[in-house]
């Protein structure tokens, strides 16, 4: 098949027949996905889970090291 006069060339893979193409298996590469889709919403939760302690751990940093400045009636503040 050509292409805009190129001529169409086959992968190394295919025509070599590597590990990955020799061992393929089409049913158990079928339920390794469905699993993997299963386990989502853990991974999910996981990664909610540790944004969540990041999140933590920042506004702590923050909060340790912001030094409170009382503002009174008369005081002149940028706004």
């Amino acid at each position: 098949m050509l292409a805009y006069g190129s001529k169409a060339v086959l992968l190394v893979e295919v025509a070599l027949h590597t590990h990955c193409v020799t061992t393929f298996q089409e049913e158990l590469n079928n339920a390794t996905l469905h699993e993997a889709l299963d386990l989502l919403p853990s991974v999910r939760g996981d990664a909610l889970i540790g944004e969540a302690f990041y999140k933590f751990c920042i506004a702590h940093f923050h909060d340790r090291t912001v030094k409170l400045q009382p503002i009174q009636v008369g005081h002149f503040v940028l706004r």
